[in-house]
Order: C-alpha cells, then sequence, then structure tokens
C-alpha cells in the first residue's frame, strides 16, 4: 500500500506540464535534468525495496508466526514485484521524458521557421 502510495505521489510529481520555452537548449536541458532527477528517485525508492524487511530486521516482528519462516516461492515473488516496481519507475521516467521532449518539439518548430524566413527574407 505504502509504495503505490509513493508511485503514484512519484508520478504526480511528472505529470506537471512543462511550459514552452522560447530557446529549444533550454526546453530540452530541462527535460534532460528533470528524467535525471526522476532517475534519482528512482533509484532512492529502489534501494527502499532492496532494504531488508522488518521481519528480517527484528526477530520479534513475527512472534506470532513462531517457527514459520518465508517459503523460497514467497520470498521469490516478492523479489519480482520489487523487481516489476522497479521496471515501472524506469518507465515512467522514460515516458515523462519523451512527453517533455515532445512538448519542446514546437519551440524548436518555431525557432526554425523563424530562421527560415530570416533566411528567405535576407536572400530577398
Amino acid at each position: 500500500m505504502n509504495r503505490s502510495v509513493l508511485l503514484l505521489a512519484l508520478l504526480g510529481l511528472m505529470a506537471s506540464t512543462l511550459s514552452y520555452a522560447q530557446e529549444p537548449s533550454v526546453c530540452t536541458s530541462m527535460c534532460t535534468s528533470e528524467k535525471e532527477q526522476c532517475a534519482v528517485r528512482a533509484a532512492k525508492l529502489t534501494k527502499l525495496d532492496k532494504e531488508p524487511k522488518l521481519e528480517e530486521k527484528n526477530p520479534f516482528a513475527r512472534t506470532g508466526d513462531v517457527g514459520q519462516v518465508w517459503s523460497a516461492s514467497a520470498q521469490a515473488n516478492e523479489r519480482r514485484a520489487a523487481h516489476r516496481r522497479n521496471n515501472e519507475r524506469v518507465d515512467a521516467c522514460d515516458t515523462s521524458y519523451k512527453r517533455c521532449t515532445r512538448a519542446c518539439a514546437p519551440a524548436v518548430a518555431a525557432v526554425a521557421a523563424v530562421a527560415a524566413q530570416a533566411a528567405q527574407a535576407k536572400a530577398n
């Protein structure tokens, strides 16, 4: 539950819209820095996933389950779930970056159009 809330919060932060920059290089550099920040956040969440669980840290945490241990299949399921969450985080960062660069495309096209008009006017 807590991990899904963190993932939703991460996705919400990445979904913020990027205003179009007048200078395309500024826009693309903003996209790159946002992707790097997203990757750092995803790495921190992945690190939290890899930390030992409470039951592994504290032997008294599972006093109700005396004598029972996690089965190999339960541990494998947890590893697969952690791997899936990590992939979702990385995919969310990539999607956000692609959305941002697409938002920069009109700015790049506008600058190219102005440059073409200026060259055409200079030629005439």
